[in-house]
């Protein structure tokens, strides 16, 4: 999971520190309440300027820049590589990108990490290619008529299916008891993809 966390510039300081606080607190208890856990951590990059009452607020690792500046490559790189390690190393791992002022550098580094992170290239160059006009949305609708599970024998599993992110279509949980599994699931939906 990746959070931004973004401030405004302007605004009395001490405002700012009561919302970091209150950001920790949020973190800590509302958003993720098996925080006290060994295996659920969450990591702070800050991307702007080196703040030290950031850091005692949410442990952040300091990697900014200054605004309105493109970051060094290195650094960029460097931060992507970081988020990667972070997320591989447990799959309840969080990352929260911070940014006081405007929101341009945790846009950046978010961009710059799905870029970079093979698994939404699929969805950048769809969407890219939208844009360009390469392809188009078809407006007929899709069946889809199946969901074929493999290897996941022993494990209770859902699904719900999303469009324009309200739920069309759910099922109940079922025990997979043989190495494939096949949800049937007639439901209409329309083609974006």
């Amino acid at each position: 999971m990746v959070l931004a966390l973004c401030s405004p510039e302007d605004g009395s300081e001490k405002a700012y520190v009561d919302s970091l606080k209150n950001a920790a607190l949020e973190l800590k208890t509302k958003h993720f309440e098996h925080y006290k856990m060994k295996d659920l951590e969450v990591q702070v990059w800050n991307v702007s300027r080196p703040r030290h009452d950031l850091t005692r607020c949410l442990a952040a690792e300091n990697s900014g820049w200054p605004a309105r500046l493109a970051p060094p490559l290195d650094r960029l790189c460097a931060i992507c590589k970081q988020f990667e390690q972070w997320l591989l190393a447990n799959n309840r791992n969080v990352i929260v990108i911070h940014c006081k002022g405007h929101r341009s550098r945790a846009a950046l580094v978010l961009s710059a990490f799905m870029h970079y992170n093979a698994i939404c290239s699929k969805y950048i160059v769809y969407f890219s290619s939208l844009l360009s006009g390469r392809i188009r949305v078809n407006p007929a609708p899709i069946y889809l008529h199946r969901i074929t599970v493999s290897r996941l024998a022993g494990r209770v599993l859902s699904f719900k299916i999303y469009e324009r992110l309200q739920p069309v279509y759910h099922t109940l949980p079922t025990w997979v008891h043989t190495s494939t599994w096949a949800f049937l699931a007639p439901t209409e939906l329309n083609s974006q993809f």
